[in-house]
């Protein structure tokens, strides 16, 4: 009787385990990406043909070149960007505002004091007196 109850025993363990065999084969972990493995050594991915584009009036040509996003590189390729460095040359940046120049320049100190840009604010004998 003992041996059958041990005999049964083992049985009911190795059934159990077997059970759970399937269940730890789609388990999350160990999270492994075999496809890294796999392709570990080989180049990443080959240099696309370089075009280069005419230049066109009004516009930058911005070179084609690999960019990062997320955690990939992808090919950017070669395109124009529209030249706008006039626009961007009259914004100043005044602290906390942007202003844009529609006339001369207002320079201001620290404390927002106008600051005169004109020589004739300066004469040359003002620092003897």
């Amino acid at each position: 009787m003992r041996t059958q109850s041990l005999i049964s025993a083992g049985f009911a363990t190795i059934a159990i385990a077997s059970a759970s065999f399937p269940a730890s084969a789609w388990a999350p972990w160990p999270d492994v990406d075999f496809e890294w493995y796999a392709n570990v050594g080989k180049p990443l991915a080959t240099v696309p043909v370089v075009i280069a584009l005419a230049p066109r009036e009004g516009y930058i040509v911005s070179p084609g070149h690999y960019e990062t996003r997320g955690t990939r590189q992808v090919w950017v390729p070669a395109r124009y960007v529209r030249d706008d460095y006039q626009q961007q040359l009259v914004a100043y940046n005044n602290g906390r505002t942007t202003t844009y120049a529609t006339g001369p320049l207002t320079i201001r100190d620290k404390d927002g004091n106008i600051i005169p840009t004109q020589p004739e604010a300066y004469p040359v004998d003002s620092a003897l007196k």
